[in-house]
């Protein structure tokens, strides 16, 4: 993969200043996988470093307007929001082991089950893995279907491309993320008993 040089990357962040998605797209293509690699290390989790990749680039699209390039580079910023949030998450997780036990909580009784947390969980994480096989316009496309609730027509008219051209990337994205979904299976319950 070619490597984009930091003024591309401050480019970058001033058209998603602007509501550039695609230049979101083309930011994590290029950096999401030493995001991952700095959470990795923190968290020891691959489902875990995935999410704050995520996060860190939800960061990015609502805040990217904070980004000052006097006090760091685009690598900088994105690498300490990362491995701020994954040491956040792995605070926050060892406070809540050492909080109580769950038969202590009498707010147990009235909370989702726990293996019913799990698979939402790992089905949130099936779809973050899902989509990020898909190629950014892809991703795009799917983004704007599902979140923003586009039409097939306005989407076409937001990216540019011919109506045709819109629905059939559409469709084999959906096909994609359907057979990636279909071969995950959740985890036991019993590999949370067992050390990483």
């Amino acid at each position: 993969m070619e490597t984009v040089d930091a003024v591309d990357l401050e480019l970058l962040i001033a058209r998603i200043s602007a509501g550039d998605r695609l230049a979101l797209s083309l930011l994590h293509a290029a950096l999401a996988g030493r995001l991952y690699a700095v959470a990795r290390r923190v968290l020891r989790s691959h489902e875990c470093a995935q999410e704050i990749v995520c996060d860190v680039f939800i960061h990015v699209w609502q805040r990217s307007a904070d980004y000052d390039a006097s006090r760091g580079t685009v690598v900088g910023w994105l690498c300490m929001a990362a491995r701020n949030r994954a040491i956040d998450r792995l605070r926050s997780h060892r406070r809540h082991i050492a909080h109580k036990p769950y038969d202590a909580d009498p707010e147990w009784e009235m909370a989702e089950p726990p293996h019913a947390a799990l698979v939402q969980f790992q089905e949130g994480i099936s779809v973050h893995a899902a989509m990020s096989i898909l190629s950014p316009l892809r991703q795009q496309l799917l983004a704007l279907a599902f979140f923003d609730e586009l039409t097939h027509e306005q989407i076409a008219d937001r990216v540019a491309l011919p109506l045709g051209t819109v629905k059939s990337h559409l469709r084999r994205a959906l096909r994609s993320m359907r057979g990636s979904l279909g071969a995950c299976r959740p985890v036991e319950l019993e590999c949370l008993a067992a050390p990483p």
